[in-house]
């Protein structure tokens, strides 16, 4: 567990200060884009697509004039750019500050291209119509010059509070690994939040993280560790605002998305072991389900 309170101690430190802060993702897009271009695509970006695109034809394909919410877009606008290359829509995407990174999207969109067809991959998809649009994302120089390719429009804003995002007037809104950074106070109002953003029948993907971020840096710590800590423990060893994580669990998202008018559609999750782990007194009231569960992967309809 060296690593683990190594990597806490690290990430307080550059939370200390804004210009801590933005040194942080400074560095971290910096050395994070260069990886990413000349790296291999992680495998849940492919699986991330595949599901997209199988949940939006299930549920209610896209079609023109839709318009879709990308929420946190983070590096490379994944969850709206690879839908958009198989249906027509515009979208909104939505961040609290700019990591994206041009080169590392062309990489990962013309490896997914590779896969294309593979061991049934997005079988019986318009892989032609969709290769052509890849051709003039590649040919993009700026975001800009492909958001027009596109038909996106990107919205930076620090507050997070989506209240510059027009009212009932998204077909979707879509998210991957975002939820488990929103304020643990502020979770309830932003899941209705977005509510209110969609109109009636209006569909929500969301993936989310519920694991211990801070387990990624030390393979002996549990993918649920935080479960360890009290509240105030909790707070003064780990949390941090650069990776900030707010232990909200499977149970209490679901209870999120039914208090906001959202029926669930379809659940994945994916669990781990903790028998070896000792559960601190505020959460051993949570079921089995909830203490294993490390991903949430939602599929909701707004009544």
């Amino acid at each position: 567990m060296i690593k683990y309170h190594l990597a806490a101690l690290a990430l307080k430190g550059l939370s200390s200060c804004g210009s801590a802060r933005n040194l942080y993702r400074k560095l971290g897009n910096r050395l994070g884009g260069r990886k990413r271009t000349v790296g291999e695509i992680p495998s849940y970006y492919i699986e991330r697509a595949e599901r997209n695109v199988a949940w939006s034809l299930k549920y209610g394909p896209l079609r023109a004039g839709d318009l879709v919410l990308e929420i946190g877009t983070g590096w490379v606008h994944w969850e709206a750019l690879t839908l958009r290359l198989f249906f027509d829509f515009e979208a909104v995407l939505y961040d609290v500050w700019d990591n994206r990174q041009l080169s590392a999207l062309k990489s990962f969109v013309r490896q997914l291209e590779g896969r294309f067809g593979q061991n049934g991959f997005l079988e019986g998809c318009a892989f032609d119509r969709a290769r052509s649009l890849i051709r003039k994302i590649e040919g993009a120089a700026t975001f800009e010059e492909l958001y027009r390719i596109l038909g996106f429009r990107y919205v930076l804003d620090p507050t997070g509070l989506m209240e510059c995002l027009p009212r009932n007037a998204f077909r979707l809104a879509i998210s991957a690994g975002v939820m488990e950074h929103i304020e643990a106070a502020t979770a309830p109002q932003f899941v209705s939040n977005v509510a209110s953003l969609l109109g009636s029948g209006g569909l929500g993907f969301h993936s989310i993280a519920i694991m211990d971020h801070l387990a990624f840096y030390d393979r002996s710590a549990s993918p649920k560790q935080y479960l360890t800590y009290s509240e105030s423990q909790w707070k003064f060893w780990c949390e941090n605002k650069v990776q900030y994580i707010n232990r909200i669990q499977r149970s209490d998202w679901l209870r999120m998305f039914a208090n906001s008018g959202f029926s669930v559609l379809e659940e994945r999750v994916s669990r781990t072991d903790v028998s070896g782990l000792r559960i601190h007194p505020r959460y051993q009231g949570l079921s089995r389900e909830d203490i294993e569960c490390t991903n949430l992967i939602v599929a909701v309809r707004k009544a």
